[in-house]
């Protein structure tokens, strides 16, 4: 349910904006921009997928997706890939899982392979529907600049001075930084599993801070003082301490979600597009363990809990590209369980005619 349109409601923005230019700054609020407009996006990064995938870590996963992989493959066993895919498709993000495709993430084999090679035959149903999770968790998703901007216009009204702003699936930091920068949090946590995407935002991190130091000294040399007023970008007030104090108040961490410390969160932000099938889950540790009160964004999936009172839906294309939730933790954590849902799962039907649709159109290819 969207809240009616009101004078209040700012016009979405639709393209980026002209990057400041650092040279020019000759306020606070200049050197404020430059920051924002220096902050990274992760669009384009590269993942070191050879290293990822032989880590022990990802063994059993590189493993259990050439399997399927070759059961995709082999016009054979296309049927026995079906049967096999069809108790989980709650689980895949579009019509294949991402790995198995063509530019997967996978790496090449050897054809025949190697004797004593691990068959889909061989992977048990729970291990499969694990993989596929896992699959969904390895993709890379996050807002354009201007959609995150239209999202921090979208909260500004719930915002309070203080507190602590948690990204679960950080990623790359943008969220994080770039929220460190524009709202007034005393503290901005991102926490990452993916121990490549920590180590980028790591070192984004400190290219940022030397960004911030630089251009504070070049504002003016003889030093700044710390209670001027700073007017932020999305309608707070705070002080030079906001700029000052960047070291302490931008946190990272390499971390599962789940294990996450929530407890002290004042806004949680989970850029949820492809964490479908975690959604049930992430919803019942966040009702569990956030203080009343706190402030939880998603994307694409509502949050199915009765602990959450949904503040505003932002329908696709308005915001962002996807819906944007925003809820409030109030109601009882320990309220009746929600019963598990799978938004988007496919017709089954459907699901297998579009990849049969798929097999013919590889078949149809030159070689």
């Amino acid at each position: 349910m969207s809240e009616p349109a009101n004078p209040n409601t700012p016009a979405w923005r639709r393209a980026d904006r002209p990057a400041a230019v650092p040279s020019a700054c000759a306020t606070a609020e200049d050197v404020l921009a430059a920051l924002l407009d220096s902050v990274e996006g992760g669009e384009l990064h590269v993942r070191p997928l050879r290293a990822l995938l032989d880590s022990g870590r990802f063994a059993r996963f590189t493993e259990i997706g050439l399997a399927l992989r070759r059961a995709f493959r082999d016009p054979s066993r296309r049927g026995y890939f079906i049967a096999r895919m069809k108790p989980h498709l709650r689980y895949v993000i579009g019509l294949l899982p991402a790995s198995i495709q063509r530019h997967g993430m996978l790496p090449p084999e050897p054809a025949p392979p190697a004797p004593g090679t691990l068959e889909l035959e061989q992977v048990s149903d729970a291990e499969l529907r694990q993989w596929l999770v896992d699959d969904g968790s390895l993709i890379y998703g996050e807002f354009q600049r201007y959609e995150l901007e239209n999202y921090f216009d979208a909260i500004r009204r719930y915002v309070a001075p203080g507190g602590e702003m948690m990204d679960l699936g950080s990623g790359l930091g943008k969220v994080v930084m770039s929220a460190a920068l524009a709202l007034p949090f005393a503290r901005c946590t991102g926490v990452e599993l993916m121990g490549y995407r920590h180590g980028m935002a790591v070192e984004r991190r400190a290219r940022l801070l030397d960004r911030a130091q630089g251009l504070l000294a070049a504002l003016s040399p003889q030093g700044v003082d710390a209670d001027a007023p700073l007017a932020l970008p999305f309608g707070h007030a705070a002080t030079l301490r906001h700029l000052l104090a960047l070291d302490a108040r931008i946190v990272l961490r390499e971390q599962n979600m789940f294990e996450a410390d929530v407890s002290r969160a004042s806004l949680v932000f989970i850029y949820s597009t492809c964490f479908a099938p975690l959604m049930d889950a992430l919803a019942a540790k966040l009702a569990r363990e956030l203080p009343q009160g706190c402030l939880v964004s998603c994307t694409t999936f509502p949050l199915a809990h009765p602990a959450f009172r949904l503040l505003h839906h932002f329908p696709s294309n308005s915001v962002a590209w996807t819906s944007v939730f925003v809820y409030q933790r109030m109601g009882p954590a320990d309220g009746p369980a929600p019963q598990p849902v799978h938004l988007y799962a496919p017709d089954p039907d459907e699901w297998e005619a579009g990849v049969r649709a798929e097999w013919e159109r590889q078949d149809a290819a030159p070689a």
